[in-house]
């Protein structure tokens, strides 16, 4: 027993200062000022799709709806192998929608089994016109200055790729449950870029430049594996152009997406996130998700066997975390979330022992396509 109280001690040490850290770090991005530019750069956004029929239209209308000329980007929305009626519904989209360059790409069995997301995503990328691409999922939206941030954001800094943030959209108390965890690794993915130790970030709302995606040789390497489309780009910049990957913190950058509606979604959704953890080249990041994992079994396993410790290690988690995310939840003018801490936190601490051991065995469910 006295050893494993020992052992909580350091854990805990370990956690508040990795929380403290990034709390730092997020602390230390400046917010941008979002000077306008004389400067329209072109962009290439790619959606790739696949089952989206029902909120494939609200996300090409929040693209098409920016105060940005409609000469300076196109969307490419990339059907991927999808089983119900996307395609039909965006091409429905494009006949409505002249005025503005959207295309619809289709992938095509070609033998090569090029069925996961970085295939649809590198297929696009071959066909966009622009120097600058940006990635953003079927079930986003954005604000009318979405396009025009992001310009004034490229044009200032010359970055060669930027992770812009990403909020859940909540309106019950188990989506805000999920709206602020996701928002602590949103806040974390940007903390980690500042302190120049990348390790996640979203293609939700990603932007890097057409001639690095190929100069880093795109997703080869991890091709096969199904998730990672985001965070084995990031690192793969980063190797090359340490001093020009960016996180734009501005409000107008935010692209909002939907929380998970179920327990079953949010599981197959972390599992396929967790299922990388043991891919990375980078091995601190798999150290430190080891760390953290630990601490999360230490605080299970103290409030089962000396409930008063296990308390305690609790709430200088909730604490820590408290702390940042309200610093992180400012940006999204959300900080009122922070009244479901309570709840969030011992359900944070089960869905971390459960996924990150469920994470990395077997198979799992995305979009109907059975990944491992």
């Amino acid at each position: 027993m006295l050893f494993l109280f020992y052992v909580s001690l350091v854990l805990l040490a370990f956690y508040v200062l990795l929380i403290g850290i990034y709390w730092m770090g997020w602390r230390a991005i400046k917010p941008f000022d979002n000077k306008t530019s004389s400067t329209n750069n072109k962009f290439s956004i790619l959606v790739p799709a696949r089952n989206e029929e029902h909120v494939i239209t609200h996300c090409l209308q929040s693209i098409i709806n920016q105060n940005y000329h409609a000469t300076c980007y196109e969307v490419i929305v990339i059907n991927d192998y999808s089983m119900d009626d996307t395609a039909g519904v965006v091409s429905e989209f494009i006949k409505q929608n002249t005025n503005y360059n959207i295309r619809l790409i289709n992938m095509v069995d070609d033998g090569q089994q090029r069925k996961l997301k970085k295939a649809a995503i590198t297929f696009a990328i071959e066909q966009a016109l622009h120097p600058y691409i940006i990635l953003t999922d079927a079930d986003c939206t954005r604000g009318l200055n979405w396009l025009t941030t992001i310009n004034n954001f490229v044009s200032e800094h010359k970055s060669k790729l930027i992770y812009a943030p990403v909020e859940f959209k909540a309106d019950n108390t188990f989506e805000k449950i999920q709206s602020l965890e996701f928002a602590g690794l949103v806040g974390i993915g940007a903390s980690a870029i500042q302190l120049k130790n990348p390790n996640m970030c979203s293609a939700a709302n990603l932007i890097f430049e057409k001639e690095v995606f190929y100069a880093v040789g795109g997703y080869s390497g991890n091709d096969g594996i199904a998730s990672g489309d985001d965070e084995f780009l990031l690192h793969k910049v980063f190797k090359c152009y340490p001093d020009y990957i960016h996180f734009l913190k501005h409000i107008d950058a935010v692209v909002s997406t939907t929380a998970n509606a179920s327990i079953q979604q949010l599981a197959d959704q972390r599992k396929r996130w967790v299922s990388k953890s043991t891919k990375y080249e980078n091995r601190y990041i798999t150290a430190v998700m080891v760390g953290a994992y630990l601490f999360n079994f230490m605080v299970a396993l103290q409030l089962i066997i000396n409930v008063k410790f296990g308390l305690v290690l609790l709430l200088a988690k909730a604490t820590i975390e408290g702390l940042f995310l309200f610093d992180v939840m400012r940006l999204f003018k959300r900080q009122k979330y922070l009244l479901f801490l309570p709840l969030a936190e011992p359900f944070h601490v089960l869905y971390v022992l459960i996924i990150g051991i469920w994470g990395n065995l077997g198979t799992y469910n995305w979009k109907d396509r059975k990944l491992n």
